[in-house]
């Protein structure tokens, strides 16, 4: 079952006694426990009739005992157990027994993780599957993305340019929460009627390293040194390393090398357009000089007691100049 098939069941007031929410997006999966709370138990009800556990945390027995306890004040009672893929493989077998027995007012979303999730292969996936309707959360893709940014853009009342929508698919990369994350700050930062552009959602996304990659290198093109050194003090400043920072830049001028060969680039679009943008300001024999540059910085990151940021900062004067 796919997160749209589950909210149009449960917006139809039906439900399986059980599901079980896998796959990499962790903040579908609470929106949807939270749309499923607000439709299957009145809100008076809820503190007394919804649990939320956890199989690493809470105790196996106790587990058990909230699923079998009869619903207060009110006709249903939903449990939410997460991390169930830590039970033991004797309380696995016995857990999944139970679950097979409940009476219809009871439901009960078994889940885990993105970070660990079982093997589609795996004992626990085909036992777990027996026993509840399974519903995985997936990423969105580019024009999933696309949609719900525009949507929520005409309903806060913004009109937008196509490229700034561009820019938050490619560096939310999918990510249901980020993306929820950066259009809430969109929304708060302004004013009804506005117009979205690129630049307002630069601000926003400033943070974000492949971002701010891109404008180092446009400043290192445009000869601009300080305004340059200030970005990648930035970088350096919310922890990311000089030899890291050393490789992003290594990559990204390996690829305005295939930019000017009119080889084939992987990477979202708004990202590859920018590219052969950038390729079309810094020539190719700044670009291969830049490369030496900084294998020769690489080297010396592990042979001189010069400081990494001093021998980062003076290769990219070299490059300006």
């Amino acid at each position: 079952m796919t997160p749209t098939q589950l909210l149009k069941e449960i917006g139809s007031d039906k439900y399986k006694p059980v599901y079980y929410f896998f796959g990499d997006e962790d903040y579908r999966k609470t929106e949807a426990v939270k749309y499923i709370l607000s439709n299957y138990i009145p809100k008076q009800q809820r503190a007394l009739n919804f649990t939320k556990l956890s199989a690493a945390k809470n105790d196996f027995e106790a587990i058990c005992g909230e699923i079998a306890a009869i619903p207060m004040l009110g006709e249903r009672r939903f449990v939410f157990v997460d991390e169930v893929q830590k039970l033991k493989p004797t309380q696995q077998k016995k857990f999944f027994a139970f679950l097979k027995g409940l009476p219809p007012n009871i439901l009960v979303i078994l889940s885990s993780p993105a970070a660990h999730t079982p093997d589609k292969k795996s004992a626990f996936m085909r036992e777990v599957n027996k026993i509840s309707e399974p519903v995985k959360f997936t990423k969105l893709g580019p024009e999933a993305a696309r949609s719900r940014i525009e949507r929520h853009l005409v309903a806060a009342g913004f009109t937008y340019d196509r490229e700034a929508v561009d820019l938050l698919i490619s560096l939310t990369g999918g990510d249901f929460g980020g993306l929820a994350g950066e259009l809430e700050k969109l929304s708060l930062s302004s004013e009804e009627g506005a117009h979205i552009g690129l630049e307002q959602v630069k601000v926003l996304v400033s943070s974000h390293e492949d971002f701010t990659l891109f404008e180092l290198i446009d400043l290192i093109a445009a000869k601009k040194a300080d305004r340059a050194l200030y970005v990648c003090n930035d970088l350096m400043q919310r922890g990311v390393k000089p030899v890291p920072i050393l490789r992003m830049l290594s990559g990204h001028m390996m690829n305005l090398t295939k930019a000017h060969a009119g080889k084939k680039i992987a990477g979202h679009p708004y990202f590859v357009d920018k590219l052969r943008r950038q390729a079309r300001q810094f020539e190719e024999s700044r670009v291969t000089e830049a490369i030496s540059s900084i294998a020769g910085v690489e080297r010396d990151i592990r042979h001189s007691k010069v400081k990494d940021s001093i021998l980062l900062e003076n290769m990219i004067r070299k490059i300006c100049r």
